[in-house]
């Protein structure tokens, strides 16, 4: 009887502070509004039980949304300075004949798709798209259109006219995310009409495969057009190469821009909730967000999210170590264990092995 009446008081409280009717939690948990009804006001004659159950469940889960979307807020990193920092370049190469053009690459799991939406949100004169694989040309320009605000209706011909007219008196960038499978004749399209005809400056996002397309011989059959659309690329930031730059054993590599996953990155990204990190665990998630084709930043987010639930013995230490991220990617049995670095899932091993100059002092 007191968790019926703890679980009332708690769904009233919930449905206050969130502002939501009692007919929205009902349909959430499919149940009749009548039953809610009766159910605060304790006159409930069926399996209270079991509306308790299903009361407290959503509940926590709902808090447990809440708290993951709070802690996925933007975190201004090392990614973050240099996409920004292209962006800029790219739109400072504009020259009021025809805008700049600049190409992001990198493979799933690095935020690209977080920077460019926050970029935009924060930079009226930029326009962020998510293409769409398998869109005709039609089709593209029209998503391109409706994110500019334009009317996007009719041909291929009246959409572009009517893009042009709309942004080439504008001082405008348009970030197209998602485009790893534009292919040769696209890019030349997007060269000719976003860049050339409306001056606006340009930056595409994707993974190796958009990179693979722009570096293809441009003499080959249905490439020529690339010419024209590498000449005037004012640069490729390649995530993925920055990122394995940072694991070989000289540091960066020779002209790398910046050093990706500092620990002033991962402490920013994934020390929060009063749970610090310790030195062996920043390096355990450097060398996981190093890792290509593992979901990097995603992936271990996923990792320190576990780590922050309740029943987690880090909140009995206040802090997280590199044996307790090992043992949540193994818990979690996450297919991109098999991609991580050897080094990560061997490190409690090597933890517990004296080192050479160990061994020698001791004997």
């Amino acid at each position: 009887m007191d968790d019926l009446v703890k679980t009332r008081a708690a769904l009233t409280r919930f449905l206050r502070d969130e502002k939501i009717s009692q007919a929205e939690i009902a349909r959430k948990l499919g149940l009749s509004d009548s039953i809610i009804s009766q159910y605060l006001k304790g006159r409930y004659e069926g399996d209270n039980a079991a509306i308790t159950n299903k009361i407290v469940n959503y509940i926590n889960d709902f808090s447990r949304r809440k708290d993951r979307l709070k802690n996925d807020a933007f975190v201004e990193t090392t990614i973050a300075r240099e996409i920004g920092t292209l962006i800029a370049n790219a739109m400072t190469f504009a020259d009021g004949e025809e805008g700049g053009l600049g190409v992001i690459i990198g493979d799933s799991g690095h935020g690209k798709s977080c920077c460019l939406k926050q970029f935009a949100l924060a930079n009226k004169n930029t326009t962020y798209v998510e293409l769409d694989k398998g869109l005709s040309n039609t089709m593209m320009f029209a998503a391109i259109a409706r994110a500019v605000g334009v009317d996007s209706g009719g041909s291929l011909a009246t959409v572009t006219r009517t893009l042009i007219e709309s942004l080439q008196n504008r001082h405008h960038c348009l970030l197209l995310d998602e485009a790893s499978h534009l292919g040769a004749a696209q890019l030349d399209l997007l060269r000719q009409i976003i860049v050339i005809k409306c001056r606006s400056s340009l930056v595409l996002a994707g993974n190796r495969h958009l990179l693979h397309t722009i570096n293809d011989p441009h003499d080959r059959r249905g490439y020529e057009s690339l010419d024209q659309f590498y000449g005037r690329l004012v640069r490729i930031l390649d995530l993925d190469a920055l990122a394995a730059a940072g694991t070989t054993p000289g540091g960066r590599s020779q002209g790398a821009d910046a050093e990706l996953y500092t620990e002033a990155d991962i402490r920013k990204l994934y020390e929060f909730g009063g749970l610090r990190l310790t030195r062996d665990a920043v390096e355990t998630l450097r060398q996981a967000c190093r890792a290509p084709m593992t979901g990097r930043v995603r992936t271990c987010k996923r990792i320190i999210d576990m780590l922050h639930l309740p029943s987690s013995k880090a909140h009995d230490v206040g802090q997280i170590d590199a044996a307790m991220i090992i043992s949540a990617f193994r818990q979690l049995r996450l297919p991109v264990i098999a991609k991580l670095p050897f080094a990560i899932l061997d490190a409690p091993r090597r933890a517990q092995q004296p080192t050479a100059e160990q061994a020698a002092s001791a004997g």
